[in-house]
């Protein structure tokens, strides 16, 4: 085996090495992208229920006015213009509460395409490995795996 073989050989490695490392860090900033957007979506669930009490305490302040309409005309304007603001908010946090889940759905969705890719090319890599070892005259030697590689790093 010639000397130029085995630094081929070693960069070849170290590449992998490399390539290895990079998807992993991916994986890893994924799922901590994917456990950000589930504490969103819960945090967003609290926000709806706390605003959908609101809602039903402004309901409960716009039906005591309505008996007391003649004493308390202003208080039950109050209470209806304040129904309809917890509305809309019970509606906006709805919909982020919508565009949180989607948000979920396409990290997880990006982390399962990044693990298919990230297995996909390590079997890439062994076989480009066994390949550069065959073509020098290796192939008798044991093939390391991807994980070998990378903790050689």
């Amino acid at each position: 085996m010639s000397v130029i073989g085995d630094r081929g050989t070693k960069k070849l490695e170290k590449l992998m090495a490399q390539e290895a490392k990079a998807e992993k860090k991916n994986i890893a900033h994924a799922l901590k992208d994917v456990k950000k957007a589930e504490k969103a979506v819960k945090k967003s669930v609290k926000a709806v229920e706390k605003a959908q009490k609101g809602r039903e305490k402004t309901v409960k302040k716009e039906q005591s006015a309505e008996k007391a309409l003649i004493k308390a005309k202003h208080k039950h304007a109050d209470a209806l213009e304040g129904e309809v603001n917890a509305e809309t908010t019970v509606n906006l946090r709805r919909e982020k509460e919508g565009e949180r889940d989607r948000g979920v759905q396409q990290a997880q969705q990006d982390l399962d395409s990044f693990q298919s890719t990230m297995e996909a090319n390590a079997r890439d890599r062994v076989s480009r490995l066994a390949e550069v070892l065959a073509h020098f005259g290796q192939e008798d030697e044991h093939v390391p795996s991807s994980a070998e590689l990378a903790s050689r790093l």
